[in-house]
């Protein structure tokens, strides 16, 4: 139940994050444009997490070693990254901070039971069933009453 509670916790912790990452981003669009605000968040981002990663794999509680064993596929995480970024740069400006939000995690949440559903890059089969058809139509309907 502890590990539910953090779980919990952290998701919504993300959750905050992504909404704030999608205003500031915007606003750095507005200024910047679009692929401004992809470099400076990455590049921002990237100057971070190798300064963490470093202390860590020198105090020796990060191991990247196995970087090799990756597949090849997972590496386009970076690319769908700046495709998130540059999505939320360019609606919230133009269609508000919900609306661009609902957009992107209706999206993501469609095609997210279309992996889950076929078992996709290793992940584990959820067929499509009635629950989780009737959960993603009212989550279109959610979509389409906030967008309205």
């Amino acid at each position: 139940m502890v590990l539910f509670l953090i779980s919990l916790f952290i998701g919504v912790i993300g959750g905050i994050a992504g909404g704030l990452q999608s205003i500031f981003t915007a606003t750095m669009g507005q200024k910047v444009g679009e692929l401004g605000s992809v470099l400076f968040t990455y590049g921002i981002g990237a100057i971070l997490i190798l300064v963490i990663v470093s202390v860590g794999v020198a105090s020796g509680t990060a191991d990247i070693s196995q970087w090799r064993s990756i597949p090849r596929w997972a590496f386009f995480a970076g690319p769908l990254g700046i495709v998130i970024i540059g999505s939320l740069a360019y609606t919230i400006p133009r269609i508000g901070a919900t609306s661009g939000t609902m957009l992107f995690i209706v999206g993501w949440l469609v095609f997210s039971a279309i992996i889950d559903h076929f078992g996709w890059f290793g992940t584990p089969v959820k067929p499509f069933d009635i629950t989780r058809i009737a959960g993603s139509a009212i989550l279109l309907l959610g979509g389409w009453l906030v967008l309205k």
